[in-house]
């Protein structure tokens, strides 16, 4: 008996008498990061953020969203929005995108051990509803769209180089610039203008012709009065400009309008007009269906060459199209209209008129 009690106090005192060891924490690790979906998307940024999951046992030094044109898994070596969010969700702002293009888009946080990264989002900024934002003449623009009551095609709401929505017919601040047929924004095509009907040319004139369909230079380019080249800027009279490679100036996504988008809009009471409800009719409906404007045209050859012509009264806008004629002969089609008529017609490619951008 004495041995059965001496043999219970061992083991009570073994039981009590050890100390139960610590389990050591475990070692940090990169945070746990989920990417929000993207909102507020316009042509130039969106709204994204992210929820920080996990801090991986460590402080959150950094968090918000990378993205990149390029690195379809960006990190934090590409473009950052940052904040001071530690834990949970956030929400950044992204600004300044460039228009018509992909982008790469994803939640990070940041801790002692590393960056954890979220989800990748594609961002593409083509969103056409309201705005369109590019780069005409070196500088960003941005411009509205107007949808047309008779087609219900998209057009921008004004003329390549203009500076705002007409709000007359004869808005000279909505006329923009005057390009011969086919020729890119080489300067050629500037106009200040000044009053509804006084305008001046930026740049000046030649009586070279171009021998490219890119000239290299910006003078206003005056044809031969002989008809040796056919009244054209070039010296080849051909149709491989705006007719095979109809975006020309207007932003990705858009192009100079066709002879048929033209027709489309005109009332088919006029001549080359194919509307057989609505359409224009004369430069008054012309400015409010479409606010089309009356800047008249710069002559390509004659003795007045450069000067502007019929300002504040006629209307005259090119079209992509091309016109063959005898001989090879072509010239280019387009819109023009005055105070009671408004009909599809063609003019010498070496003139200068309007543009206005119509979507793909």
């Amino acid at each position: 008996m004495k041995q059965i009690v001496t043999t219970l106090a061992i083991i009570t005192i073994a039981m009590f008498g050890c100390k139960k060891k610590d389990i050591p924490a475990p070692p940090p690790i990169i945070p746990t990061v989920t990417t929000a979906v993207l909102t507020n998307i316009t042509t130039s940024g969106a709204t994204s953020g992210g929820t920080i999951v996990s801090d991986g046992g460590a402080t959150i030094t950094k968090s918000g969203i990378v993205w990149s044109k390029t690195n379809n898994t960006p990190t934090i070596t590409d473009s950052v929005v940052t904040n001071t969010v530690a834990s949970g969700p956030f929400t950044s702002v992204i600004t300044g995108l460039d228009f018509n293009n992909t982008y790469y888009i994803r939640a990070f946080a940041t801790n002692s051990v590393g960056t954890g990264y979220g989800n990748v989002f594609t961002l593409n900024t083509t969103n056409d509803t309201t705005k369109v934002r590019f780069t005409y003449n070196g500088q960003e623009v941005v411009y509205g769209i107007i949808i047309s009551p008779t087609t219900g095609k998209k057009w921008l709401d004004r003329n390549l180089g203009a500076k705002r929505v007409a709000i007359a017919f004869d808005d000279y601040q909505a006329y923009g610039d005057l390009f011969q047929w086919g020729r890119p924004a080489d300067g050629h095509q500037l106009i200040n203008w000044t009053s509804s009907i006084v305008g001046v040319a930026v740049n000046g004139t030649t009586t070279t012709v171009a021998t490219s369909d890119i000239p290299g230079h910006n003078n206003f380019i005056i044809a031969p009065n002989d008809g040796s080249t056919n009244y054209d800027w070039r010296d080849n009279n051909n149709s491989n400009r705006w007719a095979t490679a109809p975006q020309g100036s207007c932003p990705a996504g858009w192009h100079v309008s066709t002879k048929n988008e033209w027709a489309a809009e005109t009332s088919n009471t006029q001549s080359g007009g194919t509307a057989t409800s609505g359409g224009m009719t004369n430069g008054s409906n012309a400015f409010s269906l479409l606010k089309l404007t009356s800047a008249g045209r710069r002559n390509g050859y004659g003795s007045s060459a450069g000067q502007l012509k019929q300002t504040g009264n006629l209307g005259f806008y090119w079209s992509s199209s091309d016109y063959l004629g005898s001989g090879n002969y072509t010239m280019g089609y387009e819109l023009t209209f005055g105070s009671n008529y408004s009909y599809v017609d063609r003019d010498d490619k070496a003139q200068g008129h309007m543009i206005r951008c119509i979507k793909d």
